[in-house]
């Protein structure tokens, strides 16, 4: 009952709500990848960004493609009009570390490249976080995997 409130909160934007119920299924169900791909983006849109990179973290670890295969349409994906807030801020911008963490883990779900670009630029700075550079190289072998797959195919 609890996700299907999230997901009803969650279409209509009310990401505080959708965390909230959210979490009370992650408590039940703590596999469900499902649930934790939309609190990223709910923890992201209420200031929790450790905890959305905590989960990110993890789910990218287990398999990118959780993330990467987000249907933006079927799936009623929120990255792209919340990305849009922030148009400005490109990865080499002068902003928080929290705003390029956000934006990295949004791009994911859009473009892999985008993502990889905010990474990049989160470890240009600061090289000290393995969690950081394990993301990175996950979303850097992802792409590379993408790219491999592509020109064998053509």
């Amino acid at each position: 009952m609890s996700e299907m409130l999230g997901n009803q909160y969650f279409l209509s934007r009310n990401f505080f709500k959708a965390q909230e119920a959210y979490e009370k299924v992650l408590e039940a169900e703590p596999q469900n990848d499902y649930v934790k791909k939309r609190l990223i983006v709910c923890f992201t849109q209420t200031g929790k960004i450790l905890k959305a990179f905590d989960l990110f973290f993890d789910i990218v670890k287990k398999d990118i493609e959780i993330i990467t295969s987000t249907d933006l349409v079927a799936d009623d994906c929120p990255c792209p009009e919340l990305i849009r807030k922030y148009e400005n801020v490109k990865p080499n911008s002068e902003c928080s570390r929290d705003a390029k963490l956000m934006l990295g883990m949004l791009w994911l779900y859009c473009n892999t490249q985008t993502s990889l670009e905010f990474f990049d630029n989160i470890l240009s700075e600061e090289k000290t976080d393995s969690r950081i550079v394990e993301v990175r190289n996950i979303i850097k072998e992802k792409i590379s995997h993408t790219e491999n797959h592509y020109s064998q195919n053509n």
